[in-house]
């Protein structure tokens, strides 16, 4: 951590990158939590809440659970510290069409302006594709480059970061304005699986399927648009190895694309699992090389 204060940069994310928190500690990466509203109860992702209690929450929840931002206070208290620490401060965070962190960081921001140089970067995606931009940006930060050019770089980044997902939660989906509530009654009358990608960051349900395996296949004709040396994750709300969609749609990979050599897991994190529900699954794709 000292080698990265020496360098003046620091990175702020949040909970929805799910990152390893020995990493988050080994590289003095300050993670703000999202806050999940269900069952009557606001909860702190990955404070008060995990993965697999979330999961189980939202499964049995009468109502889909909702997510909103870290408070202006948390992202003032991080900014304030590291300003202290005469840090300037790279704070990449969840896609802003899916809840309104940017915006908070951005409010933030514009607090401490002539305290620090401050640069709030909207990295139009969720899951294993925020955790990797972090990753990128904080390898670049040890490796001394200047503040511009890190996040000129990490921008760059954010470009080659894909996802597509498949989700039979329409109570989800209406709530998160993604089908209306139309289309939700006749996708639940007939069995419909909304397919859904992010497009600019903003994650839309442009086509649907009528059965899971279809999903499947479309989901791994999308990945062998991509280098076999991608990064390539599942991603469900609390994905499982043996979990029968997680499995249906690595298959479904490998089928297409053998030479892949590892789909990795990844949890969607509440931001994004508040628009596929427990069941959605999905797969998220890093065009670019990546370090541990």
């Amino acid at each position: 951590m000292a080698h990265l204060l020496r360098r003046g940069i620091r990175i702020v994310t949040d909970s929805s990158a799910n990152l390893p928190e020995d990493w988050v500690r080994r590289h003095g990466v300050i993670v703000l939590p999202q806050r999940v509203e269900i069952n009557g109860a606001m909860l702190r992702e990955g404070i008060d809440l995990d993965v697999a209690t979330l999961a189980h929450m939202a499964t049995h929840a009468s109502q889909p659970f909702v997510t909103h931002p870290p408070s202006l206070e948390e992202f003032l208290a991080a900014y304030q510290q590291l300003a202290a620490e005469r840090a300037d401060i790279l704070s990449i965070h969840v896609a802003a069409t899916l809840n309104g962190t940017v915006q908070v960081a951005q409010q933030a921001r514009e607090r401490i302006l002539g305290r620090c140089e401050v640069h709030v970067l909207d990295s139009r995606t969720a899951a294993a594709g925020l955790g990797a931009l972090v990753k990128a940006a904080v390898r670049m930060a040890e490796q001394g480059m200047p503040f511009e050019t890190v996040v000129r770089h990490v921008r760059g980044l954010a470009q080659n970061v894909f996802g597509v997902f498949l989700s039979d939660e329409m109570r989800y989906l209406e709530r998160s304005g993604r089908l209306r509530p139309a289309q939700a009654l006749l996708g639940k009358m007939l069995n419909i699986i909304a397919y859904l990608v992010f497009e600019e960051g903003a994650l839309i349900a442009p086509e649907k399927v009528r059965t899971l395996e279809k999903g499947y296949e479309k989901l791994a004709e999308f990945a062998a648009e991509f280098e076999p040396t991608s990064g390539f994750y599942a991603v469900q709300l609390a994905p499982q190895p043996n979990h029968p969609r997680v499995r249906g749609l690595i298959d479904a990979i490998r089928e297409l694309m053998p030479e892949v050599r590892r789909v990795a897991l990844s949890p969607s994190g509440a931001a994004l699992g508040s628009v596929l529900g427990p069941g959605g699954i999905g797969l998220i794709i890093t065009a670019f090389a990546e370090e541990a």
